[in-house]
């Protein structure tokens, strides 16, 4: 929707005059803007998110527009008209490329949020007293702006160009070792994979209509021997949020049933029809997902020092599955991750997800592994994580590491399974582009036995961040297996507080020792190591050495959250300093939650997560 119309009208709604915090005088210069720029379930990042606008409100007895933000996207840069450049609210100090952008943003939204309507007529003895509002108006706002949409970073945001392997390069030629992007499988750019697909797009044939022959396609034949041997159908799309989709479909017409079990936190793709399934991104409440509890023996409900927590894990899903059937739904299907990465990398113990399976099935629902993350021998030990669970599942879904980044994903069943989506499955063959790309990844897989690779890599890193773990007090848990791990930060080992401050200012204080890492979890407060299979112990070696460098240097920082954002300033003085005595060290100060700081900062990571997690598939 434009936001101005024809002749400059402002095209904007005016406030109910029954909200009584909002009806003040000059009612014409209010405006509701709640929906402006309100992004849907795509997520364009090019427009402000702003829910909740407007009251007036005095400074120094000036009054001024108040803007109350729940909830902000990033914005990008705009082309600016003359007298939106005039008004923007910005020094000479030679501010980076982030905040530069995020003043002109400001300065935009002053520009979009203009009250002074052609409508209204103000007096000419106001004049003045309305000049002055306004300056001081779009200072403020411009101020705000610009402190939301500053990155969480002391440097720019990277302008990456190019990538190889293990190794991504911003506009400078500055490399920086890449240990997040599984999705590159086999690493960035691979020449083989690169030459595979230019080949097969050379001579590729799209139609429509009608079948043709497309030669010896062997990727399938070659997918299926990496799978026991019930598994003989594979249905190929192009991401893993439509082989999800695709499952859940099959599972519901194979049982009946309607109803998904989804575990909490997890993201299983960003489509309408699976958007609820994603408890990472959607806290919308639907009838038919039933949400269980992680398993997390280390901060879940029951912990590793209950002998039987895993017992009642299993006895509280088994209560809501029964409770499910006594209102007489009934289950068609649980999807999971065998382990479960995208919650934080919590690894299940292996008689959990075994008796999960045998839950479900005896409900007559039907078993769905999300190897997205987990697949083609990330773990090390075996080539795909439900072996290395011991468990057989009735579905298997492979998103884009299959085509190490290319389009293309996987749903593998048994015949039987398949079978119930009649004339449909030819709508699901492998296509030339995508048999080359398949096979191209598989070659270098075995040929540079990267299951291998990463099983010693490793193990080699577990022990290197088992003794930083020793060593610092803001590590509380290291789990991982192959090359998939998760760190746990937290304010010290006995609270086991969860700090998300101390996990970002260690992402951005390793993004300047050129490592790039990530935050997740539900408290964002887990450093996930999720490398291209590639990464060696080299990259290993340089990942701890800077690692335990920052954790080194933490103790000398004192942390303060923005007042707006609810986001943390790094302030590194001995004189803030504070000591906690029982540990014996220097440590940021924990700060008591503030609950309107702690609701933004929950909508901002939630906008953050829809907007990221939608290409993780």
């Amino acid at each position: 929707m434009p936001l101005r119309e024809k002749g400059g009208r402002s095209n904007r709604k005016r406030l109910q005059e029954s909200q009584p915090h909002r009806n003040h005088c000059h009612l014409e210069h209010q405006a509701d803007l709640t929906d402006l720029g309100k992004t849907s379930r795509k997520r364009n990042v090019d427009r402000c998110c702003i829910d909740k606008i407007g009251f007036k409100q005095e400074v120094d007895d000036k009054p001024y527009w108040d803007l109350k933000p729940l909830a902000v996207c990033p914005l990008t840069s705009h082309r600016m008209s003359e007298p939106g450049r005039k008004r923007m609210h910005s020094s000479d100090s030679g501010e980076d490329r982030g905040m530069s952008a995020a003043a002109e943003n400001g300065a935009r939204c002053c520009e979009l949020l203009d009250l002074d309507a052609e409508s209204s007529q103000p007096s000419q003895d106001s004049h003045e007293e309305s000049s002055e509002s306004d300056s001081l108006r779009q200072k403020l706002v411009s101020d705000m702006f610009s402190k939301l949409c500053r990155l969480n970073q002391a440097k720019s945001p990277l302008k990456i160009v190019r990538a190889s392997q293990q190794y991504m390069y911003d506009d400078s030629n500055t490399e920086y070792l890449d240990c997040i992007n599984s999705v590159a499988h086999v690493g960035h750019c691979h020449p083989v994979v690169v030459d595979a697909l230019s080949y097969a797009l050379s001579s590729n044939v799209a139609v429509c209509g009608w079948e043709i022959d497309r030669g010896n396609l062997q990727y399938t034949t070659r997918l299926k021997q990496t799978f026991p041997s019930n598994f003989d159908t594979v249905l190929f799309c192009n991401s893993g949020s439509e082989a999800v989709d695709l499952s859940v479909q099959i599972a519901r017409l194979y049982t009946c049933g309607t109803d998904v079990v989804v575990v909490d936190n997890a993201f299983h793709g960003s489509l309408d029809s699976v958007f609820p399934l994603s408890r990472k991104v959607s806290r919308e409440e639907v009838e038919w997902v039933h949400v269980i509890p992680l398993p997390d023996l280390y901060r879940g409900v029951y912990q590793s020092d209950d002998a039987d927590a895993v017992d009642k894990y299993l006895s509280d899903t088994h209560e809501q599955l029964n409770k499910v059937q006594r209102n007489g739904k009934k289950i068609a299907c649980f999807i999971a991750e065998p382990m479960l990465t995208i919650p934080g990398i919590i690894i299940p113990p292996s008689t959990w997800l075994q008796e999960m399976y045998k839950m479900v099935r005896e409900c007559g629902g039907l078993c769905i592994a999300d190897e997205v993350q987990t697949g083609l021998g990330r773990v090390g030990s075996h080539f795909w994580a439900f072996l290395a669970q011991d468990v057989v599942p009735d579905i298997i879904i492979i998103g884009k590491p299959l085509g190490n980044g290319y389009p293309m994903a996987a749903v593998v069943t048994s015949r039987d399974i398949a079978a119930v989506l009649g004339d449909r499955i030819k709508e699901y063959q492998c296509t030339t582009a995508m048999d080359a790309i398949g096979c191209a990844v598989l070659d270098i897989t075995e040929q540079n036995q990267l299951m291998n690779m990463a099983a010693s890599v490793g193990e080699f890193l577990l022990d290197q961040l088992n003794n930083l773990k020793k060593k610092h007090e803001y590590i509380g848990d290291v789990r991982g297996k192959g090359l998939l791990f998760g760190i746990e930060i937290v304010w010290s080992k006995r609270s086991k507080k969860p700090s998300r401050d101390i996990a970002e200012q260690i992402v951005h204080r390793m993004k300047e020792e050129n490592i790039l890492l990530a935050n997740e979890g539900f408290h964002r407060n887990i450093l996930m190591l999720i490398p291209p299979m590639c990464f060696s112990a080299e990259n290993a070696m340089a990942l701890t050495q800077k690692l335990d460098k920052i954790l080194t240097e933490l103790p000398n920082t004192n942390i303060v959250k923005d007042l707006v954002t609810g986001l943390p300033t790094f302030f590194r003085s001995v004189e803030s300093e504070t000591r906690d005595v029982r540990l014996g060290i220097f440590q940021p100060q924990e700060e008591e939650e503030d609950d309107n700081l702690s609701s933004v900062q929950d909508n901002m990571d939630l906008e953050y997560a829809q907007h990221c997690y939608q290409d993780l598939d």
